[in-house]
């Protein structure tokens, strides 16, 4: 399996966060591929640009993204938001935006997505996984 970080998980895994490290151990063995999208880093910039350490974040932040596979919100990720959106409203259980699009690049390339939200649980079609969950 190929992993995509959500917001949460990338920021335990930069705070070094020991409940991921036998998850990705285990993943990093059997050869599985970690990735955010755009969207994800996006927000993890904004932190790191509005924390008290902005300049020790932005280098903690680099190294993170320099070992990840990083995916567009793109064109055809923007189609997939469409669908996750209209299938969402018609079940009457919306999810925030950037989560949507998440979400999108998320189902679009077959991924796992890594979250301790509860939201992604609901969209169709989407794996996802909480490696926070354990203690």
């Amino acid at each position: 399996m190929n992993y995509l970080f959500d917001t949460n998980h990338a920021i335990a895994y930069l705070n070094g966060d020991h409940r991921l490290t036998p998850y990705l151990s285990a993943a990093q063995r059997a050869g599985s591929l970690f990735s955010v999208s755009t969207t994800v880093l996006g927000e993890l910039y904004y932190g790191a640009y509005a924390s008290q350490r902005a300049a020790d974040n932005l280098i903690k932040l680099a190294t993170f993204a320099s070992h990840l596979v990083v995916f567009p919100f793109d064109e055809a990720a923007a189609v997939e938001f469409g669908k996750i959106c209209a299938e969402q409203r018609s079940k009457g259980k919306p999810i925030p935006t950037a989560d949507a699009q998440i979400a999108a690049v998320a189902r679009l390339h077959d991924l796992v997505v890594l979250t301790n939200d509860a939201h992604f649980y609901v969209i169709d079609a989407l794996k996802v996984e909480n490696w926070l969950l354990s203690s």
